[in-house]
């Protein structure tokens, strides 16, 4: 039994028995600090830990690096001296991590089976390691799987994680090793939680914002929300947004948006006499609400102004750059999920799609809708929807793209969306695999000039638009990019709103000031 001294754990490791590789760069004693964000890592000596165990460089049998346990009391958030053979160094350089013990580097063999070799890969991306913020914290990715899911959807993204899982004779696993990347929320695995030795000896800030991960959010101008982070440091916490174009933020969290589009939003707090200084930041994606046609989208870029709703279950939709966007829902356990189109102003719309699919499970859902609303629902099943699937062509055996053909509706209401619904149980019988892309849609939007929708009239002029209405109401005015421009209630009767020059949406009325 090895003692190490911790500032907040009480570290027991139980070493098994095998040959430990020292490391240079760790000299054997320091403080290590946890790591919060994916962005904090650079390189460094690093511990990982799970589930009150930590990875050591002990190589077992079965391919995978051998877990040593840990008796764990305090805060969790930092340690002092550990045994060199718990200790891995990571050498980064732009975004691409590779992690060594001595002179063996961590690499993936094929399933779940690490390399662990003081040669490298024929295939040097086999040994390449790129870190992500998840929901259970910060993912390692092997660089190779990434690519490989990049050419095959039904490729698995190795994570490094710890297997405590029970297996088929009823024993537990108790193993580091690269798993599927779904195994990242599933019952008896764990993602490791990385602590970083201090270069300067101090303690960790412990700078996280409240809520650390990625956010999406749907455009309104002017709209904002809460976004503070927290420290231990009597630094000040200096913010910054790295597009401003698209969201500030202020001294004190609040973030404002600005436009559609990606930004970082940055947390930062300097050194001082008792912490380390420390960045944190979340990349903040912003989305247009309303889009005007001709539209079209083949997701193999990413999936645009589409929103995905994961209703049941933590499947999502994702894209992929070879064949569109992808609901697979094998091995997740029952899943209902949704991706809901951005609102169209129009009066008449032709859909046209290809799609996709294969394994057994229930046939994808094609729905319209004229009263869904992201900015006030959560759940695309509290707006009335009507079910168009079958005026669409689906295809009749597995594997083979089929055409939708043309999907005609007029006389619409605005704002009109449209969604793709996934269902599926998790079984390889009741969890087919759907792909759509090559999706236009084309129509006639709104007309311009005095328009009328819902006793309500608007009409353009010059410097502002009237809105004649039978009731007091609140409406929302957008630009044609989609940005919510104004927000205001009306009164019943006449009432002038002034407006710069262009083209706007009131309440699903096109107007002109000019």
């Amino acid at each position: 039994m090895k003692n190490f001294t911790l500032s907040s754990w009480v570290l027991l490791a139980a070493l098994s028995v095998g040959t430990f590789t020292s490391q240079a760069a760790y000299p054997g004693a320091g403080t290590f600090n946890k790591v919060n964000s994916a962005d904090e890592i650079t390189t460094g000596s690093y511990m990982l830990i799970a589930n009150k165990k930590a990875m050591s460089n002990e190589f077992g049998g079965n391919k995978k690096l051998v877990p040593v346990d840990l008796e764990i009391t305090g805060d969790e958030s930092s340690m002092v001296d550990p045994d060199k053979s718990l200790v891995f160094e990571f050498e980064v350089a732009n975004g691409v991590i590779t992690i060594k013990n001595g002179n063996n580097i961590v690499g993936y063999a094929s399933g779940t089976n690490f390399t662990y070799n003081t040669t490298a890969n024929s295939d040097a991306t086999k040994d390449q390691w790129k870190a992500e913020n998840g929901d259970n914290g910060i993912l390692l990715k092997n660089v190779y799987t990434i690519n490989d899911k990049a050419s095959n959807p039904d490729a698995n993204i190795r994570c490094i994680l710890l297997n405590n899982s029970v297996n088929n004779t009823g024993a537990t696993s108790n193993a580091f090793g690269p798993y599927a990347e779904s195994n990242a929320t599933s019952e008896g695995y764990y993602v490791p939680t990385l602590f970083k030795l201090s270069e300067s000896g101090l303690p960790s800030a412990q700078l996280a914002f409240t809520d650390g991960s990625n956010k999406t959010k749907i455009f309104t101008a002017g709209a904002t929300f809460e976004s503070p982070a927290t420290t231990v440091s009597t630094s000040p916490i200096v913010y910054a947004s790295s597009n401003t174009g698209v969201a500030t933020i202020d001294n004190n969290g609040l973030v404002t948006l600005v436009a559609a589009g990606e930004t970082e939003i940055s947390a930062s707090v300097a050194a001082n006499d008792s912490y380390e200084g420390a960045v944190v930041s979340y990349t903040l994606t912003v989305l247009n609400n309303l889009v005007t046609l001709p539209y079209s989208i083949d997701f193999k870029s990413g999936l645009g102004d589409w929103l995905n709703y994961s209703v049941k279950g933590n499947m999502a939709w994702e894209s992929d750059p070879k064949y569109g966007v992808v609901a697979k829902g094998f091995g997740k356990g029952e899943s209902e999920t949704w991706l809901v189109s951005p609102a169209v102003a129009a009066t008449k719309i032709e859909l046209t799609f290809s799609s996709w699919t294969k394994y057994e499970g229930p046939a994808l859902a094609l729905l319209i809708s004229f009263d869904f609303d992201p900015l006030t629902m959560d759940d695309p099943n509290d707006a009335t929807w009507t079910d168009i699937t079958s005026q669409a062509q689906w295809p009749t055996e597995q594997g083979k793209w089929t055409e939708s053909g043309i999907i005609s509706h007029n006389e619409l209401q605005a704002p009109v969306r449209i969604a793709f619904k996934y269902i599926g149980g998790g079984n390889s019988d009741d969890s087919a695999q759907w792909e759509i892309t090559d999706l236009v849609a084309q129509g006639e939007n709104l007309s311009v000039s005095s328009a009328t929708l819902n006793e309500m009239k608007v009409i353009s002029g010059k410097g502002e638009i009237v809105v004649l209405s039978d009731k007091a109401e609140e409406i929302a005015i957008y630009s044609m990019t989609g940005m919510e421009v104004l927000r205001t209630q009306i009164v019943e009767g006449s009432n002038p709103i002034s407006l710069p020059a262009g083209i706007y949406i009131v309440n699903g009325v096109k107007a002109i000031v000019f």
